[in-house]
């Protein structure tokens, strides 16, 4: 039995991993600097502005305040939007 058909691809891991990160964020289960440091360690930045961009509504929709300034806070730490 081939295992690789049941394990996930690493990108998908990794963008899962971007996406529950950002959302502890956005509802307030982790603070900013927690966020940042976990985002910017674990992920190329160009990966972490994919699913920036692809998630964007649904961010806003949760919170978009404190999506704004995890932004900010990543795009000082050289992320592009």
């Amino acid at each position: 039995m081939d295992m690789t058909r049941w394990m996930p691809h690493p990108e998908d891991v990794s963008r899962e991993h971007i996406d529950t990160t950002v959302l502890g964020y956005l509802k307030a289960e982790r603070d900013l600097r927690w966020t940042e440091v976990s985002l910017l360690t674990l992920h190329p930045r160009e990966e972490i502005r994919l699913v920036l961009r692809e998630n964007a509504d649904k961010y806003r929709g949760i919170n978009e305040l404190r999506f704004g300034e995890l932004l900010t806070k990543l795009r000082a730490s050289q992320v592009p939007w």
